[in-house]
């Protein structure tokens, strides 16, 4: 209908050159509108809701795996719109199997990923959890193997063919002929190395030596990243028609496992009380806390990005593999690594070329036919273009400016909607300008912050404000700082809204706290403070006093710690400071405090102890005292030194009508001093 109206218009017009333009411009209309419709489609394509993905996982679950089950537990997959079931794995199911096989969408492995991509098949690394393998040599320290030339003539057990890859590139970089070693098929029983089957037995440095040590065998590992083998481990992979047919997909489940993964590290705690209550866990709390502080180390989160993957490790590993007879050809690894963000595709780069020389063909018929009709009436149309193209340009260099800019640039009306926000936004808030425009400003603000009280700062500084501090909520929820620089702007004379830019701020307001932290607590361990005891104690001697109840101070000192710094080093030192901070951390009431005050000097408060008895409120002291001595008496596992340590501990009352909190701290001291001297391993009440 609407071509047939067109087209009698067209004949009926007498003026030539202008139905003569119409003509053209109505046949590139008709060109191009196949195009747009399909430009059109391609943008509207979405994920939909709640799709339902799998994860096939290497082994039975435990917290090598915790980040996938935080994302899960914590709602990270479902607000990415993923059902994800998470299936264990198991001796006979093998990750890359199934994801090739598409019976699950994503997986975990190991080196096997990387040299199926190498043999041709279409698998793509995503991510890779831990940036150091956990694969080692495990022996018994009695067995006098050291070394990897020690492995001439021994039993040793792996797992054979690319899943020992650390393994058999360790034995080739240091000369080793693996015939001269006899070489069994694992049988996944650590109970074998304490049995005498076996002499040498394929481990993970997160798991069997801490189960030697539990047996009371002492461990030794020979570790393949000592001798210069660094391989990558736990990677993330998926399928090349995974990526292809779902892309939206692909990314939203790597960015919410990655998430998962933050938050587990963050609150291991947590995780590990989640791990022990599902029901197919075979490990015990002790096991699963080991576990997490070795895996901590080999993620390296503090160090590098999680998920972090360096091309220059898959090309060493390649080129093992190669040297080792598993791959004959080699292959880039560019293909072989996740790109969240593709190359634009040829077919779109066309169709952009095709409406950009569809443009200039129209530009010039337009000024070929101005020409044609009257040269005075071109000369003023030219100049009007050309007038037109410097403010359009004039107008693009500041668009061009705003957009690159790396604060964000914004103007609201004076109700605070916001009319226009740069792409840098997204940056700050996770929220892309065109999902910002049009929205409120008021809803970004953090609870407690008032656009109010931001326009009270305007007119108090004469309508223009700069580095003003405010709290902000991105798109996750998450808090925010920013600072902005600010100013009214104005149409005919009156103020019609506020224009202006704004930074994050967060780190920088985070380093303030920390600082501030940093001054009541040990820079070591991140407990507290002598400082913090101070106001801590005096507190609870006020609170009690008000309570008419009893509180106490256990001043305590760890046995024979000097010969192990000089034993093991100051290294060693440090680590067992940890640990020892974390097992008392862990071994007293929510309400209780826990101090170090220097060198292996540790203080806890016990704020309250719940009787105005002061019998029974010291057998309640003497009871946690001795609740201490026995968890410090576990052995500690140090960089893969056993440590054994014990504890004195003296026990001072309070509050004493005699004694301020200085005093108080003085006699436990000389009380745990008393307990030294009565055999040590014990506590003194003063």
């Amino acid at each position: 209908m609407m071509l047939s109206t067109l087209s009698a218009l067209l004949n009926g017009w007498d003026f030539y050159p202008m139905r003569r333009f119409l003509n053209i411009f109505l046949s590139l209309a008709l060109l191009f509108l196949p195009v747009q419709i399909v430009v059109a489609q391609n943008d509207l394509q979405v994920m939909p809701d709640s799709q339902p993905v799998t994860l096939q996982l290497r082994w039975t679950p435990q917290f090598q795996f915790i980040g996938y089950y935080a994302a899960l537990w914590q709602g990270y997959y479902q607000e990415a719109g993923l059902d994800v079931t998470i299936v264990p794995g198991s001796p006979t199911r093998q990750p890359h199997r199934e994801v090739l096989a598409g019976r699950v969408n994503y997986g975990v492995g190991n080196s096997e990923v990387l040299l199926n991509y190498l043999q041709n098949k279409p698998l793509i690394a995503m991510a890779v959890v831990m940036q150091h393998s956990p694969s080692v040599f495990l022996t018994r320290k009695d067995s006098g193997i050291r070394t990897p030339q020690d492995l001439v003539g021994k039993r040793v057990m792996i797992l054979g063919g690319v899943n020992d890859l650390e393994f058999f590139a360790l034995l080739a970089h240091e000369g080793v002929n693996p015939k001269a070693i006899t070489i069994m098929p694992s049988s996944y029983r650590i109970d074998d190395l304490l049995e005498g089957k076996v002499d040498v037995f394929n481990a993970y440095l997160s798991n069997e030596p801490f189960y030697l040590l539990e047996k009371g065998v002492e461990p030794f590992v020979i570790n393949p990243v000592d001798y210069g083998v660094d391989m990558y481990s736990d990677i993330l992979f998926t399928s090349e028609k995974e990526i292809q047919e779902h892309p939206k997909r692909a990314k939203a489940f790597l960015d919410a496992s990655l998430k998962g993964w933050a938050y587990a590290l963050a609150h291991q705690d947590e995780m590990i009380e989640r791990l022990l209550q599902m029901k197919d866990i075979d490990k015990t709390r002790v096991q699963l806390e080991n576990e997490a502080n070795v895996l901590q180390k080999l993620i390296q989160a503090s160090n590098v990005p999680l998920g972090n993957i360096n091309p220059g490790r898959f090309e060493r590993m390649s080129l093992h593999l190669q040297e080792l007879g598993f791959v004959q050809a080699p292959r880039s690894v560019d293909e072989f690594i996740y790109d969240p963000n593709p190359k634009i595709a040829k077919s779109t780069f066309l169709k952009a070329m095709t409406l950009t020389i569809a443009g200039l063909v129209f530009v010039i018929v337009l000024a070929v036919w101005f020409w044609q009709t009257n040269r005075r009436l071109y000369q003023e149309i030219r100049l009007r273009q050309e007038t037109q193209h410097s403010l359009e340009a004039s107008r693009c260099h500041f668009q061009s400016i705003v957009e690159n800019l790396q604060e964000v640039y914004y103007r609201t009306d004076m109700q605070g909607n916001i009319l226009y926000i740069s792409p840098s936004v997204e940056k700050v808030l996770q929220l892309t300008a065109d999902q910002v425009i049009d929205t409120n400003i008021q809803k970004y603000y953090a609870v407690g912050y008032h656009r109010a009280d931001f326009l009270e700062a305007l007119n108090a500084n004469n309508g223009e404000i700069k580095d003003y501090e405010l709290r902000l909520v991105d798109a996750d929820n998450s808090e925010i700082w920013v600072a902005t620089n600010s100013q009214f702007y104005y149409e005919k004379g009156q103020i019609v809204g506020v224009e202006g830019t704004f930074r994050e701020i967060t780190q920088q307001k985070n380093q303030e706290a920390l600082m501030k932290t940093m001054a009541l607590e040990d820079p070591l361990t991140g407990v507290y403070n002598r400082r913090s005891l101070i106001q801590h104690l005096n507190s609870a001697i006020s609170n009690n006093k008000l309570q008419n109840g009893f509180g106490a101070v256990l001043f305590m000192d760890i046995d024979n710690f000097k010969p192990v710094n000089d034993t093991h080093g100051h290294g060693v030192g440090d680590e067992l400071l940890k640990l020892i901070s974390h097992r008392l951390h862990q071994s007293v009431r929510k309400e209780d405090l826990l101090f170090r005050i220097g060198g292996d000097e540790f203080v806890i408060l016990l704020t309250w102890l719940d009787t105005s008895d002061r019998s029974l409120a010291e057998l309640r002291a003497a009871k946690v005292a001795e609740t201490l001595l026995n968890h410090l008496r576990t052995p500690y596992l140090v960089e893969y030194v056993t440590v054994k340590i014990s504890c004195s501990v003296g026990i001072k009352m309070f509050p004493d009508a005699l004694c301020d909190a200085d005093e108080i701290i003085e006699q436990a001291d000389q009380a745990m001093y008393n307990a030294k001297k009565h055999g040590k391993d014990r506590y003194y009440l003063n």
